[in-house]
Parts: structure tokens; C-alpha cells; sequence
């Protein structure tokens, strides 16, 4: 059931959260019809799912996803995970995520847990490395502190499908995290480790230019030079919500050969298509930002920063067109795809886009 400019009404303002890059959009209010709420998929999301699946490879690889259980993430739990399954799982990953790209094309995934402040990091590690073992085609990466233990660390890597780090600027012990730099949150022993395994770091930046800001590009080309088997994932393009900030940067970082991009959560082409302009189609990746994908609304560029529009912060007048918001999956999806077409992408590179690279920076065989 679509939104009526009533239930936007009610509503009102939200102010943008920054948990995982994106604005926690809450869940509907009473009297809301709950198919119109996160985790939900309406007619209108099967409507458009379908138009977009129509323009996607035969297979899929996600490699920007979260697992994790509520029990997990602390008091009070967060709102999206806190709406959603108590354990969110590779099968609840499957289930939801297949109904926005395809369940039959979800061929695997990049996994790790969902970071929180007050969560328990230890057992979220532990809830990821049980769900990893659960299907061939998955991989994990571990949640790392500043004052995790190395040793504790390095112990999750008898297990061959645990294969890097997620950081986050959550866990910079300092008060206004959204201003730490790169190394108040990843541990260089962390670099170290992924050097010497040729692992993966996915990494969401923070501070208000990102990609742009200077302390960040200083940060990543000596990390990156200074460690060049670890391989970095810049997440959500890096983290170009706002696109100027991601595109005037990529001619600076252009020369690193061990940096790549996901597509999770980024719901304009603009940012997409100035990576694969200035690095070439084989170092961006689709990733879904899963459980961020299954949000309702869509985050957009607006002057010198971004927002997240919701079904709780639309401006609808009453004469309008009713606006009826989708999932943050599909308007990530529907952004790639976007990309891909006004890019003229072969075949051959939108399967890279959304399969093979991420394979072949897996160093994973095809199934």
C-alpha cells in the first residue's frame, strides 16, 4: 500500500542518524500500513524490483553485508536491527535481500557484524565466524577495535573464510567520533595483518569532506603504500553520499592499486561513475549494506553534505503526486544499474561489477 500524504504528515521530521552512514529511517508509525515500513517489500518495491532485475548478471555477489543477533548489539538495540529478525542471519540475508535483487542470483557474500557502540564485539565475531561456515561461497570479515587484543584477533584467522577487518569510527575513543582519523580506529597491527594475508579492510570514512578530506587521502596512501598487500574497500564509494566529495578526490588515489570501492548504499550514479571513469570497471564492487538495504528512502546529495529522505522527513503538498518511497536497496540497485547503462558497460564488465570482482579480490573460485 502506497504512502498517503496523511501518514507523511504525522510523521514529520527526522533528524539523520549517522550508525552506519546511513540515517536510521525509523519504522512506521502506529495506524502506518506495515507494508509501507523497513523490512517490508510492497507492491510497489516488487514493481520496481522487477524492472531492475531484468538489467542484472545472472549472479550476484554481495560484498558489503551485516550478520548478527540483537541480543548482541547492547541496550537499547538499535532501531533498524531492533525491527527486524532477533537473529539476522545468512538465511534472513537470503530471504530479504533476494526479494530486492533475486534470491536465485545471490550467489554469495562478504559478511560481518553489525558494529555498535555498547554491542558486544566478541560474540558478534563468534555469531560471524558460525555463519561463514555455513556456505561455500561466504567470507568474513571481524569487527576490530583500537584496544582489541592482536592475539585474539589473529586467532579468528584459523578459520579460511575470515579474511579481514571492518572498522569503525565508533569505537575512537574520543567523544565526536564522526571526526576521528583513520588511525584512532584501525590498529596498524591490523594493516600489518592484512599485508601479511593479503586480506581485506572495508572501511567507512568518516569527517564532513571524506574521500575529500586531506588528513584522510594523507592517512590512506601511507597506510596503503606503506602495507600494499592489504587491500581496502572504500565503502559506500567512499562514502559518497555527498558525490563531489568522492569525485574531486579519485584523481589523488588513482595510482593505489590496492584500493577499491563498493556500491552499498549509494543511492545516485554520480560517484559510481567517476570511480569506474578514473579506475576502470574492475575496482568497483555491488555490495547491499544489508540490513541498511532493507530501510525505506534514499539518501541524496544536497549541498555541501547529504540527507536521507524517509517516509518521515518528505515535504508533500497537498496537491502533489503521491510520492511512495522504496528500499534503500533498490534505489542502490537502481543507481548501479543507472551507472552501468549511461556508461555504456559491456556485459562482460557489469558481471565483473557485480560478480567477478569481487571473486578475484577474494582470491575465491567460481562455484
Amino acid at each position: 500500500m502506497p504512502f498517503t500524504r496523511r501518514a507523511f504528515f504525522r510523521k514529520g521530521a527526522l533528524s539523520a542518524l549517522g550508525t552506519t552512514g546511513a540515517a536510521t529511517l525509523a519504522a512506521g508509525q502506529p495506524g502506518d500500513a506495515a507494508e509501507d515500513g523497513n523490512w517490508t517489500f510492497n507492491d510497489v518495491d516488487a514493481s520496481l524490483a522487477a524492472e531492475i532485475q531484468q538489467q542484472l548478471p545472472d549472479r550476484l555477489f554481495d560484498i558489503h553485508a551485516h550478520l548478527y543477533r540483537n541480543s548482541d548489539l547492547g541496550l537499547p538495540c538499535p532501531e533498524l536491527p531492533g525491527a527486524g529478525p532477533d537473529r539476522t542471519d545468512v538465511d534472513a540475508w537470503r530471504l530479504h535481500l533476494g526479494k530486492v535483487a533475486g534470491a536465485q542470483r545471490l550467489a554469495g557474500g562478504l559478511f560481518f557484524p553489525y558494529p555498535v557502540k555498547n554491542g558486544d564485539v566478541d560474540a558478534g565475531n563468534d555469531f560471524l565466524l558460525e555463519q561463514v561456515g555455513r556456505t561455500e561461497m561466504a567470507r568474513g570479515l571481524i569487527v576490530v577495535t583500537p584496544d582489541m587484543d592482536r592475539a585474539k584477533a589473529e586467532s579468528y584467522f584459523q578459520n579460511p573464510r575470515i579474511i579481514g577487518f571492518k572498522p569503525y569510527h565508533i569505537y575512537a575513543p574520543r567523544e565526536q567520533t564522526f571526526d576521528a582519523a583513520l588511525e584512532e580506529y584501525i590498529p596498524e597491527w591490523a594493516w600489518e595483518m592484512a599485508h601479511a594475508r593479503e586480506g581485506i579492510i572495508v572501511l567507512h570514512l568518516v569527517r564532513q569532506a571524506a574521500l575529500s578530506d586531506p588528513e584522510n587521502q594523507r592517512s590512506i596512501r601511507n597506510l596503503c603504500t606503506k602495507y600494499p598487500k592489504a587491500n581496502l574497500v572504500l565503502a559506500h564509494a567512499g562514502r559518497g553520499f555527498h558525490a563531489p566529495n568522492t569525485i574531486r578526490a579519485l584523481p589523488a588515489l588513482k595510482d593505489l592499486a590496492n584500493v577499491y570501492f563498493d556500491t552499498s548504499a549509494v543511492c545516485e550514479p554520480d560517484a559510481l561513475m567517476a570511480i569506474v571513469k578514473i579506475f576502470g570497471p574492475q575496482r568497483l564492487l555491488w555490495g547491499s549494506d544489508f540490513p541498511v538495504s532493507q530501510q525505506r528512502g534514499k539518501c541524496v546529495t544536497v549541498g555541501d553534505a547529504f540527507s536521507w529522505i524517509c517516509p518521515r522527513r518528505i515535504d508533500v503538498y497537498p496537491d502533489a503526486p503521491v510520492c511512495n518511497p522504496t528500499l534503500v536497496g533498490l534505489e542502490s540497485l537502481r543507481a548501479a544499474v543507472l551507472m552501468a547503462s549511461l556508461l555504456d558497460l559491456s556485459k562482460q564488465d557489469r558481471e565483473d561489477l557485480f560478480y567477478n570482482n569481487a571473486l578475484r579480490l577474494l582470491r575465491m573460485q567460481d562455484a
